[in-house]
């Protein structure tokens, strides 16, 4: 049977692929809805509402343009509301699945399109982090996709008679998802990996169009430059910081990194795209695999794929990446797109059972995951003492409640602060841009940029901490006095304890 038998004759039950992915769009854009109504702010949500209250050219953590969005709904909308604020990020999603189908569909058939999307659908950090929340992963997912579609037609389709468009359009998402993530370095590499060693591609080399692309990209990019050159390079310090630091080889921090990315990706799903993955390299820049699909496209995948899965496993060896095993998504998500052409090449019973199984199995794992985040229900279930995970999705509001009942947002010479950038997010979720706001410890990230000391020299504060941080803050003031000790709870079950309120007197820049 031909390609073009197999596009004509596939279907998915009563529906084409075409019409299938978007099914699929509508029907995981209605459930990321429910779930980002239903439960409140995650850690590096809070915060990064909180970083987005001031505009900036760029920040510390990250580059903007995840933060540029938030600003700017907040802005547009007069509104915080978590629903309101995750709505564009779950849109990204919705066309990110679209691109993966298109993907898909341009290197084999719209099946193997479908089967990609529904793939990355069925990996709980893309439908789940990446897929819902606010994370600067959202957007650079989306224009990651949007600079390979255009690649494909630069190597496989109309790159010869219309070079410099393409290029230059791919140097503008290139440079939109360089705003979003530094990941797009891998995006760079692996494409000049794949021209180096395709020679059919080599020529690209000797052609301004590549270049032209690098250009546009670095002038998108330009306000990053801008701000880092105006703070002492202070994200690349930090960033570059977090991968080269030295502190002797971590074997269990190497392993950790190592189950801790499979059960992100979902193991049965992120083993078998390994697998994918390494027979890609093996077929080489110009080979064929699978068998229908455009030839040396699956190395280019490949060659994009693999270098941060590897780069960040690594560097799990001598720095501490903590909890970070989304690092390396941007790789498991070209190797599930090739993952797609495979199953669609084969697209037996057993691997029809396994996707569609796959899929089901993670809308059981985030339903329960989400409703027990949103009532609790789980602690009925399992009575005891167990530290739930779900915890760091609960609002702040008996915070917000005792700082209202202290006149805290009544207006005067006073701000309020907390010690630790995740704490300083929650904390600003229920301060809600009433007040000033400051994040006045030794790791304040983003934080620090919103808030000018010199310019409250004086002022009266309350100070929010868990316990033992308030040392941080001691010697910025002339007086501190503890008022009150809050527990935060669900459905009537205390889920964090000891956070303390203190008011304090003169602060001291």
């Amino acid at each position: 049977m031909t390609r073009h038998d197999r596009t004509m004759s596939t279907r998915i039950g009563p529906f084409t692929p075409e019409q299938a992915v978007l099914l699929l769009i509508a029907a995981t854009f209605v459930l990321r809805i429910l779930g980002g109504a239903a439960i409140g702010w995650g850690t590096g949500e809070a915060y990064y509402l909180s970083s987005a209250r001031q505009f900036h050219l760029s920040y510390f953590d990250q580059p903007p343009l995840s933060l540029w969005i938030i600003w700017a709904t907040m802005q547009l909308t007069g509104s915080e509301h978590v629903l309101v604020v995750r709505l564009p990020f779950i849109a990204m999603f919705a066309v990110s699945t679209w691109l993966v189908f298109d993907i898909g569909r341009r290197i084999h058939t719209p099946l193997a399109g479908f089967y990609a999307a529904l793939i990355v659908n069925a990996c709980v950090l893309f439908s789940l982090s990446i897929g819902s929340w606010t994370q600067p992963d959202a957007p650079m997912v989306l224009f990651w996709l949007a600079t390979v579609r255009i690649l494909l037609e630069v190597f496989f389709g109309e790159g010869g008679r219309r070079p410099y468009a393409l290029w230059a359009l791919a140097g503008l998402m290139l440079g939109l998802t360089f705003l979003s993530k530094y990941h797009a370095v891998f995006l760079v590499a692996g494409t000049g990996l794949f021209i180096l060693l395709n020679s059919t591609q080599r020529h690209w080399l000797r052609h301004k169009g590549p270049w032209l692309a690098l250009a546009v990209a670095f002038t998108v990019f330009s306000p990053v430059i801008i701000w880092n050159a105006q703070n002492d390079w202070a994200s690349f310090g930090f960033q570059g910081g977090r991968a080269l630091a030295e502190s002797g080889l971590r074997w269990d921090g190497f392993l950790r990194m190592i189950w801790g990315q499979l059960l992100y990706m979902v193991p049965w799903l992120a083993v078998p795209a390994l697998y994918i993955g390494t027979r890609a390299l093996k077929a080489g820049p110009r080979g064929q695999f699978p068998t229908g699909a455009v030839a040396g496209s699956a190395a280019l995948f490949a060659y994009i794929g693999w270098p941060p899965i590897v780069f960040f496993t690594l560097v799990a060896l001598w720095s501490d990446t903590q909890f970070h095993f989304h690092w390396q998504a941007p790789g498991y998500l070209m190797l599930f797109i090739l993952m797609g052409v495979w199953a669609a090449e084969r697209n037996t019973l057993g691997i029809r059972i396994w996707l569609w199984g796959s899929a089901a199995a993670t809308l059981a794992i985030l339903t329960l995951l989400v409703t027990h985040a949103a009532t609790g229900w789980a602690r009925h279930v399992f009575p005891g003492e167990w530290e739930d995970p779900t915890a760091l999705q609960l609002p702040w509001t008996e915070l917000g409640e005792a700082l209202e009942t202290e006149g805290a947002f009544t207006g005067g010479r006073v701000f309020i602060a907390g010690t630790d950038w995740i704490d300083c997010g929650y904390i600003d979720t229920q301060v809600a841009g009433r007040t000033p706001f400051a994040c006045i410890g030794p790791d304040p990230r983003n934080l620090a940029y919103n808030f000018d000391p010199d310019s409250y020299a004086g002022w009266d504060a309350y100070i929010v901490v868990q316990t033992g941080r308030i040392r941080y803050a001691e010697p910025h003031f002339e007086d501190i006095e503890h008022i009150a000790t809050l527990d935060i709870s669900r459905k009537g079950i205390v889920e964090l304890t000891d956070i303390a309120v203190y008011r304090a007197t003169g602060f001291r820049p």
